[in-house]
């Protein structure tokens, strides 16, 4: 075992569980019986999550920050009005997620507004800057001033958009398979992690990047960073972590095909855990052959183009992104 290694994915919780059985080895003679071949790789799919926390931790939970009108509190009443209240206290990870990804959009639109505008005073809106096949040189070299305007006039506005394009890059990353992004990601949300709080996530994951990058034999380093995601369909911006895997399977073990009725044990199944493949793959033959509608409960993304053009009027009219010169 001395020439292996396993890897354990999971949360913070299983971390610690792996960390108290080895501390309790410490004392055994050999490699084998201390578990040094267990490597645990933190979850990504849990990180994300724990990433979003901070994000509502940091901009929608406090009090005072839900004042000013260009707070995303307020943006969270036009984006999700009928669930403000929800919003402040439990909203979990999936509504947050969707009001993140949407408040982005709605202000860097704004900020393309603006600096087309500023660029060109025929480009009075994106339509017309659209209009004109502006050139891809062109577009860089715009997406690079939009990021480096920060002005201290708007500078909350600024913080928060760089906080949700982190976010938002980290969701691409992953989605990419791109375990480079995924890693240059970990510093900045550390930070982030002991600003509000999560000081055993930090701990944790500072550990993690410091052996991955400086204790780990390099070979080591490469396979753990090749393992960090996976593919389940393998098709392109389909890959996800190991840990959602994993959730995944739980699902289809405990609750879909778990059985009734005295079936439902631990050892019924644990029994039938490795057929739950091959229980799904039955049913969706038998959707198939019947031609079956409405398989899924995965519903369509709505449509939220007009929800985006009501924020982004608001976010002009508060001139959340505009310098303002006292008078």
């Amino acid at each position: 075992m001395s020439e292996h290694v396993i890897f354990i994915h999971g949360d913070l919780l299983t971390k610690e569980r792996v960390d108290a059985v080895r501390n309790s080895r410490r004392i055994e003679h050999t490699p084998k019986n201390r578990l040094q071949y267990v490597v645990f790789l933190p979850g990504l799919f849990h990180y994300k999550m724990a990433c979003a926390d901070v994000l509502w931790h940091t901009y929608i939970q406090p009090k005072e920050g839900r004042e000013d009108e260009n707070s995303l509190y307020r943006h969270v009443g036009i984006l999700r009005p009928d669930e403000t209240g929800k919003m402040v206290s439990k909203p979990g990870f999936r509504r947050v997620h969707n009001v993140v990804h949407h408040d982005i959009w709605a202000s860097i639109l704004d900020c393309w507004h603006l600096e087309a505008q500023g660029r060109n005073h025929d480009w009075s809106t994106l339509e017309k800057f659209s209009a004109s096949e502006p050139s891809w040189k062109d577009i860089v070299d715009m997406s690079y001033s939009i990021v480096n305007n920060l002005q201290k006039h708007f500078e909350n506005q600024t913080l928060r958009n760089w906080d949700e394009l982190l976010y938002i890059n980290l969701c691409q990353a992953m989605n990419a398979g791109d375990v480079g992004h995924v890693e240059a990601s970990f510093l900045p949300w550390i930070y982030m992690f002991k600003g509000t709080g999560k000081h055993k996530y930090a701990s944790q994951m500072r550990r993690f990047l410091t052996n991955l990058q400086f204790n780990y034999p390099e070979s080591l380093s490469d396979i753990i960073r090749m393992n960090l995601l996976c593919n389940p369909t393998g098709k392109a911006f389909a890959f996800r972590a190991v840990d959602w895997l994993v959730e995944r399977n739980n699902l289809y073990t405990k609750v879909i095909f778990r059985g009734a009725g005295p079936n439902g044990t631990l050892e019924h199944i644990i029994k039938e855990s490795p057929l739950i493949e091959v229980y799904r793959n039955c049913h969706v033959t038998m959707e198939n052959a019947f031609h079956l509608q409405h398989c899924t409960i995965r519903h369509a993304p709505p449509s939220m183009t007009k929800t985006i053009r009501k924020l982004t009027a608001l976010i002009k009219e508060k001139h959340s992104h505009v310098r303002k010169d006292l008078e």
